[in-house]
């Protein structure tokens, strides 16, 4: 059985080194940071962090594939081409295992499924679009780990890796994920949490110099297991104040002086 490594903290800042040698480097990034540079924005991003993490071993991180700005979770960089040609490869061909936990609304009903759907990138805000025709697969697997009065946290194994598609393919099923305002415009009301609920929670692929296989984990991150363990948690019962008896409040006696009658004429 293939044993993962966890998550541990080697760096401080938005993301962790958990596996470093001299062909890859595994980071565990948090929710807010792009994975890789975008153009036309100055926002900082895991690979420039990463380069200039790898500076002292002159070395460079090369980008290898990504996951959602405001997803958290493990991501694996190539450290030489040779490294990052083999794991594209891998990639490519839907090799790796990559497994997330999101925490999705109302009850999914069934323990286990997959989703199955075309997808179309569109011009507008760069969103995936659910089509009936003419698009490209996306395919999802998902199991359910555990089921709320209106919430249901899933893990999710991507067969294809398109972009935003565990996301759009939730919300056509019905289950959009909790926080995600990108593709559902009623979470633009949600105060608990600022970020769609979706963690990359394990990776695991061949090796590019050993051709073993080689597995990672991350918890769930910890602004959704505070969440998660908040729902969970039965409402406070309401208090109800013991029955107050009656008070009886005696009148203070008032003395009246004594009046002389005037005498009679």
């Amino acid at each position: 059985m293939l044993k993962h490594k966890k998550s541990r903290r080697r760096h401080t800042g938005p993301f962790r080194v958990i596996h470093e040698d001299e062909d890859i480097v595994v980071v565990d990034k948090d929710a807010g940071l792009l994975t890789v540079p975008i153009p036309k924005s100055n926002a900082r991003n895991l690979k420039e962090l990463l380069d200039r993490y790898l500076e002292k071993r002159r070395g460079r991180a090369l980008q290898v594939h990504r996951i959602d700005r405001y997803t958290s979770g493990l991501v694996v960089f190539a450290r030489n081409p040779d490294a990052r040609e083999r794991l594209v490869t891998q990639f490519r061909a839907r090799t790796p295992e990559r497994l997330y936990l999101a925490i999705v609304r109302g009850v999914v009903e069934a323990d286990k499924g997959t989703l199955r759907h075309q997808l179309d990138l569109t011009r507008d805000g760069f969103r995936q679009k659910v089509v009936p025709r003419g698009g490209t697969e996306a395919i999802t697997h998902y199991h359910v780990r555990e089921r709320l009065a209106n919430l249901t946290l899933v893990e999710v194994r991507l067969e294809t890796g398109l972009k935003n598609q565990i996301r759009v393919q939730f919300q056509a099923a019905g289950h959009p994920l909790m926080g995600d305002r990108h593709y559902e415009g009623a979470e633009a009301g949600e105060r608990l949490l600022s970020r769609q609920a979706l963690h990359a929670w394990r990776l695991s692929f061949l090796h590019p110099r050993t051709g073993r296989s080689v597995g990672f984990e991350s918890p769930l991150a910890a602004d959704l297991a505070y969440l998660w363990n908040r729902m969970r948690e039965p409402p406070p019962p309401v208090s109800k104040a013991p029955p107050v008896a009656p008070r009886v409040i005696e009148a203070p006696v008032l003395r009246v002086p004594d009046i002389e009658e005037p005498d009679t004429w």
